[in-house]
């Protein structure tokens, strides 16, 4: 485990260090990310949906994860009003405390803990049980500070190319698609890896992090702890079984805050800085954090 974490670090660091030496600038990323979403992603979904084996547990982390997301956003509310938060202040709180960075680094780390079959159930929860929410939550979320329009841009939602490759891999299940191409399919999917690591690097800040250091911790408790404690104690109190697509949920709302989450914020105008922040400062604890719930995880559950 080890040795794959700090193959994860490694490309990580390579490419923060390559913008700080200026070897490539930060502008590049963009194309990087756009392979990642229109090329990398789309094969890697699609690879692992086909390969996946629906039991009661996909539908299990689904449902548990709708619900500990909900539960969450009502946590991170009463932290809220607690901490005495503004409005726009609640709604950055919620949103970088509720959403999981399930992609980016959820696909690295849970392939690197769990392997393949881990990767599998890391694509389910992070399609439809976490860009699937943000895309339909965020809009009431920010409404709250923002009290504008609350319109979910559905078209957007269907014309995602991970949602659609979602869609096709679970559409090809019936069919014996020709081992050719789902070689070809797990080639391109595996070359997102180090990929998106490169490009997490590269576009990583910290310059505003001493700003909100109080909020950043607490949003930090709430975000790498509460939310897949919510989860776990779910799982405790109804006596499920923690097998590995429950502990794959879990590490997955143990992911750092989302980027996705922070660019909701910038683009309603809301704590840009703590958005910012928060993403940085979370992969960086994210490499103490994660291995920690994997030993604990462990300890409390089967082996597969």
């Amino acid at each position: 485990m080890l040795e794959n974490l700090l193959q994860i670090f490694v490309f990580f660091i390579l490419g923060y260090t390559a913008r700080k030496l200026k070897i490539i600038p930060q502008e590049y990323s963009k194309a990087y990310i756009d392979y990642i979403m229109n090329f990398g992603f789309p094969a890697l979904v699609i690879y692992n949906i086909y390969r996946l084996r629906f039991s009661l547990d996909v539908l299990g982390i689904i449902i548990l994860g709708w619900i500990a997301i909900f539960l969450t956003i009502f946590v991170s509310y009463l932290i809220s009003k607690s901490l005495k938060l503004d409005k726009k202040r609640t709604v950055a709180f919620i949103m970088m405390s509720t959403f999981s960075n399930t992609g980016f680094l959820g696909y690295p780390f849970i392939h690197s803990l769990y392997g393949e079959e881990g990767l599998r159930y890391a694509v389910i929860f992070d399609n439809l049980a976490m860009f699937l929410p943000i895309f339909l939550l965020a809009p009431f979320i920010i409404n709250y500070a923002k009290e504008g329009s609350t319109k979910i841009n559905i078209k957007k939602l269907l014309l995602f190319p991970p949602f659609i490759a979602l869609a096709i891999g679970i559409s090809l299940k019936p069919f014996d698609v020709p081992e050719i191409f789902l070689n070809l399919l797990k080639t391109l999917g595996m070359t997102v890896i180090p990929i998106i690591l490169f490009s997490v690097g590269l576009n990583l800040r910290f310059s505003h992090i001493g700003k909100d250091l109080k909020l950043l911790t607490v949003n930090m408790l709430v975000k790498l702890f509460v939310s897949p404690l919510i989860l776990l104690l779910i799982l405790l109190i109804l006596k499920i079984d923690l097998t590995l697509p429950y502990k794959v949920a879990i590490l997955q709302l143990a992911m750092p805050p989302m980027v996705l989450a922070s660019i909701y914020l910038i683009d309603a105008d809301l704590e840009k800085d703590f958005a910012v922040s928060s993403v940085a400062i979370g992969i960086i604890l994210s490499f103490l954090t994660v291995p920690i719930w994997y030993f604990l995880l462990n300890s409390l559950g089967h082996q597969n």
